[in-house]
């Protein structure tokens, strides 16, 4: 065998050895809980890594019992963060977003898990329509494979299921419609309004 095969076979085995090692090697959390008190403050999105979250923060943190939603601009797995935000409920937590708080599309689905939910004046919640990497749109089609699913959510976490029609109708999939407080109250994502003083 010729020197120059050595070479490449050599350069070779050291590149499937760092991909190999690359691909067993733990990846850094989309999504963070930062615990302060009997609360945690939540950072990041979810996606198809996250699947134990909340069950196995929830068992390391009993004492936790309100998750401040911070900065979540969303999910990059739907199928995940649905079973997430069940075991938020499941958990008996509360969800609350601070006056400098901003969530957006899945995120959204976490507040509604919470019981109960409250927000500060100023709190910034995003809501859109679906879209599919075909370039179906929720705002779009006809038929809508996900609206029993979501609209049993919404019941099942008391928010007037009619909430899933108005975000497919406030924003395309790019866009971005960002709640008002009346809004909020009226599909029930909030029981009372914030205090914004005077």
């Amino acid at each position: 065998m010729k020197f120059v095969h050595l070479v490449i076979f050599g350069v070779l085995g050291i590149g499937g050895f760092v991909a190999v090692k690359d691909m067993i090697r733990p990846r850094p959390p989309t999504l963070e809980f930062f615990v302060e008190g009997d609360a945690a403050v939540v950072v990041g999105r979810t996606d198809s890594y996250s699947h134990n979250l909340v069950k196995d923060f929830v068992r390391e943190n009993p004492n936790v019992k309100t998750l401040i939603l911070q900065a979540m601009p969303g999910t990059q797995d739907v199928v995940t963060n649905t079973r997430l935000v069940r075991d938020i409920r499941e958990a008996g937590l509360a969800t609350h977003v601070p006056s400098n708080g901003q969530i957006a599309s899945g995120a959204v689905d976490w507040f509604i898990a919470g019981s109960p939910r409250t927000i500060d004046c100023g709190a910034m919640i995003g809501v859109h329509s679906w879209g599919s990497p075909l370039g179906s749109r929720g705002d779009q089609t006809l038929f809508d494979p996900q609206r029993g699913m979501q609209r049993d959510f919404l019941k099942d976490m008391g928010v007037d299921p009619d909430f899933y029609e108005f975000t497919r109708a406030a924003a395309g999939p790019d866009d971005i419609h960002w709640l008002t407080v009346d809004e909020m109250l009226r599909f029930g994502l909030i029981a009372e309004e914030p205090d914004c003083g005077p």
